[in-house]
Order: structure tokens, then sequence, then C-alpha cells
């Protein structure tokens, strides 16, 4: 039996996996994937999760592999611009970076390995339950079946629910956002700015130009189809993508370039304000829980962060040497306590603001007003202080003052 079986490779599992496995914890970590392998996303690293790979000693070594950004310019529908550096206070690196999963998620695997966790790919887990003072993990692999059976699992399979679903603690689907993006190389204009916008894509929502190196970029765009614009919103991601990549500003820059491999679409769950983190012997990470940010869809982060709280919790209760569903409760109490504000302010700054009647006049005010311009670029990306003091009466006050 292990002290801990985690399920999903990607950066919430293998950040989990290598806290866990560093501190001598006997950790097997499965995928359903061989690795290296792709993982539709963004790519996008905020300082959040720059602060991670500096914990982890990660940092250096993908500072060589991807592309760093200074600062990132936000464009309305109508194409009017604000630009202002990235969030660097509390000690993360005032700046992001632009690394492709096929990367990023095998560097942390590896990372992983290297301080001892064992790895097994191409094992889907298809059922968790209790046994004889533990959990057994049962599933499929090329040749027949699986098992093995931990002390407590770590599940990490991000937006996918049929385990969750048969492990009872999700019933459906959650109301999700939806992305679509593709790689593009020998694109022009590309300099080290993160692009947002919200031209020629259904709100809300936005598109997104994250450069890479020689001349690469990852390209998507999001929609959130729900409350009373989702009423008649499209909920097909390639028609946002399809939309997006026609504005001018696109046709610009992909004048002769060369899109490399296919459009592909994705879902993303935030229902962190409401989904579960834990059950007996279980905790979820990343988007597991619903931890992708509901203003911007940014998820590596939350995993990294909450893939080292519960490892960080978890050896606190092995030590203790309670693994109890009251010990493991404790988890959703510090999520909630890290994480909750944000949710809420980022949820909030969304609803009001990004709508056809509001987003040009809100980035047209941010244009002339530095202070409101550093605040909504301090909630997109999550800066703690900020999120401490703010308020849903103060942002509008901010708004809406003078």
């Amino acid at each position: 039996m292990h002290d801990v079986v985690i399920v999903g490779a990607g950066p919430g599992g293998s950040a989990a996996a290598y806290y866990l496995a560093r501190q001598g914890l006997d950790v097997l970590l499965l995928d359903k994937s061989s690795f290296p392998r792709d993982k539709t996303c963004g790519d996008g690293l905020t300082p959040r999760a720059l602060s991670v790979l500096e914990d982890m000693r990660l940092l250096n070594d993908l500072l060589r592999v991807g592309y760093r950004l200074n600062r990132v310019e936000i464009a309305s529908a109508r194409g009017q611009t604000v630009e202002a550096p990235f969030p660097g206070k509390n000690g993360r690196p005032g700046y992001t970076l632009i690394v492709p999963r096929f990367t990023l998620d095998d560097t942390l695997r590896s990372h992983a390995i290297a301080h001892g966790a064992k790895f097994q790919d191409q094992v889907r887990v298809i059922e968790v339950a209790p046994t004889g003072g533990g959990m057994v993990v049962t599933g499929r692999q090329a040749g027949g079946s699986f098992s093995t059976a931990a002390h407590v699992i770590v599940v990490a399979t991000g937006a996918s629910i049929p385990l969750l679903q048969q492990m009872g603690l999700l019933k459906k689907m959650p109301t999700v956002a939806l992305a679509a993006r593709a790689y593009f190389e020998e694109v022009r204009g590309l300099t080290d700015r993160m692009q947002l916008s919200f031209a020629g894509v259904p709100l809300p929502g936005y598109g997104w130009i994250f450069p890479l190196p020689n001349g690469a970029a990852n390209i998507g765009a999001g929609i959130f189809p729900w409350g009373w614009a989702g009423r008649w919103m499209s909920r097909n991601a390639r028609q946002a993508f399809d939309s997006f990549i026609q504005t001018p500003l696109l046709q610009d820059m992909l004048a002769g370039a060369r899109q490399v491999g296919p459009v592909k679409g994705y879902p993303l769950r935030m229902d962190f304000l409401s989904a579960p983190t834990y059950s007996e012997r279980v905790l979820l990470v990343g988007e597991a829980a619903g931890l992708v940010n509901p203003l911007t869809g940014e998820g590596i982060d939350y995993a990294l962060e909450s893939g080292k709280v519960a490892a960080e919790h978890l050896l606190h209760l092995f030590a203790s040497g309670d693994v109890s569903i009251h010990g493991l409760a404790e988890y959703d109490h510090l999520l909630r306590q890290r994480f909750q504000r944000l949710f809420r302010v980022c949820s909030l700054t969304r609803d009001l603001f990004v709508n056809s009647l509001l987003i040009n006049p809100m980035i047209s005010l941010a244009a002339r007003r530095p202070d409101l311009k550093l605040l909504l670029i301090k909630i997109a990306f999550g800066e703690q202080n900020t999120l401490n003091n703010i308020t849903p009466q103060r942002i509008i006050r901010r708004v809406f003052a003078g």
C-alpha cells in the first residue's frame, strides 16, 4: 500500500507528487497518457505560477525554454488598448512566461520522479473505493486491468469528471467556460507583451495572443456561456476562435503566418466556489476542484498552488498519524482561505463589466485612470494584497469615481 496515489500528472498532480516524495513519502503518480504529451491550454504561467515553480527550483530551467513577457495589453471591443507591466509584489516575479504544456507538464513530472515519486503511464483509472485501512484504485492499462492501494488519494484529473461522478463527488458536469486555441509560426508584430482582446469575441469572453520563441504564438479565444448572456450565446468555441482571427489585428499579425497543428477546443471548470475539494481519504487539486480563474480562465497557477497546499497538509496529517476525514476537511478551509475572495471578486468583475454595454467605456476609462488600470490588472492576475482589501463595493466606487 502506497502512502499516496495521485491520479493525473498535470501541474497540480506533479506538484503534489514532488512536495510529498521529496519528504520521503511513498508516492505513485498515474496518468492515462504517455509523456511527453500535448495538453490543450493557453500555456501562460502567471507570477503566481512562477512563484511556485521557483520554490520547486524549476524556474531557471523553464526560463530557458519559455518566452518571457513583461507587460500585458488589453484591447476593448472597439480596439482601444491599455498596457501595463505585470504585478510583481509579494516576492513574485514581475513577468509571466509562456511554456507549451507539452514541455511544462513533462518537466514537472520528471522533476517529481527525480525527487522520489514513482510514475506509471497509460493507466485509465475508473474507480476509487474504500478498502481496509485505505483506498483501492482500479482501472485499465495496456494488456489488462490495473489495481493499487493507498492511504490517501489525490485526484488531479482536470476538467474530466467521470471519476468524480463514480466517487459520488459530482452528480453532473458543472457549467463550464469553453476555449479553443492553435499554434502559429512566423507571426508578425510579437513583442514582450501578452495581448488580450475583447474584439471579435462573444461577450463575456476574450481572445489572446501569447508569444513563444522564434516568432511562434499560442492564439486562442474563450467564452463564458452562462448567465443572461448565455441565453443566446453560441456554445461553439471554434466559432469564437474563427471570429477572433478575422479581426483586423489578427489578420495583420497572421499575414504570412503558418498554422502548426489543428485548432483544439477544451472546457474549463470554474466552479470552485461550490465545488467539493475532499472526501474520505481523498483530496482534489487544480481544476478537479474547480480551480480555474473565473475572469481569465487561467488554471495552471491554482493547480500548482493547490498541489503544494495538498502536499503540505498531507505531510502534516501523516506526521500526526491522522488521515481521517476530519483532518482532511481542514484542506478545504485552507483552499477557501486562499482562493475564495479571489474567485468572488473575479466573478463579480466578469459579470459586471465584461459585456457589450460596459467593456468599451471601462477600458477607455482605464486608459485615463492609471489607478483603475492597475487595480483591474491586479485583480485579473490574483495579486493577493489587492484581493485582501477589495470588496465589490470598492470596485464599483473605484470605477465610477471622478
